[in-house]
């Protein structure tokens, strides 16, 4: 009965209703898209360090720490293989032990610096296929093959079938060089390190260093948010197994994440009190002039003996039921406005990439209920005010009121 009397009266102004509506529905839908917006982007970034880094590596500590080059720490073949059976007791995950390297690239018509990572093409985790602009992948472990970040290929002027020279520092502080062919290039996100990266397979950078070993282990778990759970469990076997190796999460792997989740974060905080702010005003004024409208109706009420809490909690009552139908159009319209930008397929390069990110937002429950919380919170609080001081007058003075 409360709740029928509630519509009722948030109807009988309906100008005034509509415009609360419409405030709290266009704060809502603003909501979600920003907290959608946020929320792809960090997932997108999450998916895109976990690809490049894996969800978890292990490897020397000095290394994992940027502390030695990997070079100066390797993990050996007999290591390697009790590592990589540990790993495997984790259910679902995907193993790709790599071997990085620094050294010179060139031909005749002159070098570079190269930054190149040994990689076992059937085991790469992160799909180097989708980044081919030219060519073809690496084809076997064991290939004098390489695939050149296409700035790299093209300060060189070189093309898939082409040969070219590369050099590097072995194990034992010597230099090595070997000629390969070129199979493919590709783009990167970063336009510097495309400057500089190849990919060579893995056996290949083995002999070319002059090692047997890896530098590290990259583990890839569907599930990131389970890492540091598996961490720990991956910690306690190898310390249980006799090895000294390390393990670190992509988090642990790329500190500088933390911020960006912290400026994210600070964002969306600041945008849903931008709205809190607007619709408690907004709806606070409209509520206040609707209560006082009804003063004489209130201290009727009153005089027949109905206590002060029941009138109100029916005014703040009121307030919510704005707040639910306000928020409920809000969602939809988040939904419709989500559906509609992603379906655009807009995309950026961002500042010293390459390659073109698309703009998506996400649309589920995550996005909408807190937008929806908070507008039901914001006109129950609006409606405090002035339904308490309307709830208490005085009766016999309210009744003389014009």
């Amino acid at each position: 009965m409360n709740l029928k009397l509630a519509l009722r009266n948030v109807f009988r102004n309906r100008r005034r209703t509509l415009f609360s509506l419409l405030v709290i529905g266009v704060g809502v839908t603003l909501l979600s898209f920003v907290l959608g917006f946020v929320a792809e982007a960090l997932r997108s970034t999450e998916r895109s360090l976990a690809l490049e880094l894996g969800a978890l590596q292990v490897g020397d500590a000095r290394v994992l720490e940027g502390r030695a080059s990997g070079l100066e720490a390797l993990i050996s073949p007999s290591d390697l293989d009790k590592v990589v059976g540990l790993v495997r007791t984790v259910e679902g995950s995907r193993i790709s032990p790599q071997l990085n390297f620094a050294g010179l690239i060139g031909n005749e018509k002159g070098s570079t610096l190269l930054l190149a990572r040994g990689v076992v093409p059937e085991d790469c985790m992160a799909d180097y296929v989708c980044m081919l602009v030219a060519g073809r992948p690496l084809a076997e472990r064991e290939a004098r093959e390489v695939v050149l970040g296409e700035r790299l290929a093209g300060k060189l002027n070189l093309r898939p079938g082409d040969t070219v020279n590369v050099a590097a520092g072995t194990v034992n502080g010597t230099l090595n060089a070997s000629t390969v062919t070129v199979v493919g290039t590709l783009r990167l996100s970063n336009a510097q390190l495309e400057e500089r990266f190849a990919l060579v397979p893995l056996g290949f950078a083995q002999r070319l260093v002059r090692t047997t070993g890896v530098e590290r282990v990259l583990i890839w778990i569907e599930d990131l948010a389970e890492a540091p759970q598996v961490r720990t469990q991956l910690e306690q076997r190898l310390k249980d197994a006799g090895l000294s190796f390390s393990v670190r999460t992509w988090q642990d792997l790329s500190p500088f994440f933390e911020s960006i989740g912290t400026f994210w974060r600070a964002f969306s905080g600041l945008t849903s009190l931008a709205i809190f702010v607007l619709v408690f005003f907004s709806v606070l004024e409209v509520l206040t002039i609707s209560f006082l409208e009804r003063t004489r109706e209130v201290a009727t009420v009153r005089a027949l003996g109905v206590p002060w809490s029941r009138v109100f909690g029916n005014f703040v009552l009121e307030g919510m039921a704005v707040g639910f139908l306000g928020g409920l159009a809000g969602v939809m319209g988040g939904i419709f406005l989500g559906l509609v930008f992603n379906a655009l397929g807009l995309t950026f390069v961002p500042p010293g990439g390459t390659m073109p990110q698309p703009i998506r937002v996400a649309v589920g429950l995550q996005t909408l209920v807190v937008p929806f919380l908070l507008a039901l919170l914001a006109t129950a609080a609006s409606s405090v005010y002035p339904g308490w001081k309307n709830a208490r007058l005085n009766v016999a003075e309210a009744l003389r009121a014009v």
